[in-house]
């Protein structure tokens, strides 16, 4: 599994945006991830991964919040998200969306819990192909069995997960 993070990725490609600029960026990462002869796909549900000529495929995840684009590459399903801090109702959209133990979790640690546990349901998301709504309801990210979770800040206030198969 590797990770490549794009501080100010903007600027990276400037005369482009959009879809473009993260294909591009996504691209850029697959060079350094050393894949050559590949093709760039998408599921039905727009979620990217690799064809590799010759056979195979490489699973690719991308995020991108504040000035920050991570793009995460590996054989097997992966699921990255980033999230600059911000204002939030966390206890009104915990109680919504996060599960009785995320709830406690986001009760002991604030504003640090939301985001631990935001990102990583957007990870897990990711990995799973499946809609963010479809795991913020009732999809419990604390004590998985079947996937590993790497959170971390990229800088304060920058959080990031990355999900992978156990």
């Amino acid at each position: 599994m590797e990770l490549y993070v794009y501080e100010n990725y903007r600027d990276v490609f400037p005369d482009i945006d959009g879809r473009n600029l993260t294909d591009a960026l996504i691209e850029l990462s697959l060079d350094a991830y050393g894949a050559r002869g590949h093709r760039l796909l998408r599921t039905e549900r727009g979620k990217p991964y690799v064809e590799l000529c010759g056979g195979g495929q490489l699973c690719v995840s991308v995020s991108h919040s504040g000035t920050y684009f991570l793009c995460l590459i590996d054989e097997e399903p992966v699921g990255v998200d980033v999230q600059q801090e911000r204002s939030v109702a966390a206890g009104r959209i915990g109680r919504r969306y996060f599960t009785e133990a995320e709830r406690r979790l986001l009760d002991e640690y604030g504003d640090d819990g939301f985001f631990l546990l935001w990102t990583r349901k957007e990870a897990y998301a990711k990995y799973t192909g499946a809609g963010l709504e479809e795991i913020m309801r009732g999809t419990d990210v604390l004590g998985r069995s079947d996937v590993d979770f790497l959170d971390f800040q990229l800088e304060k206030g920058m959080y990031c997960s990355c999900c992978m198969m156990r």
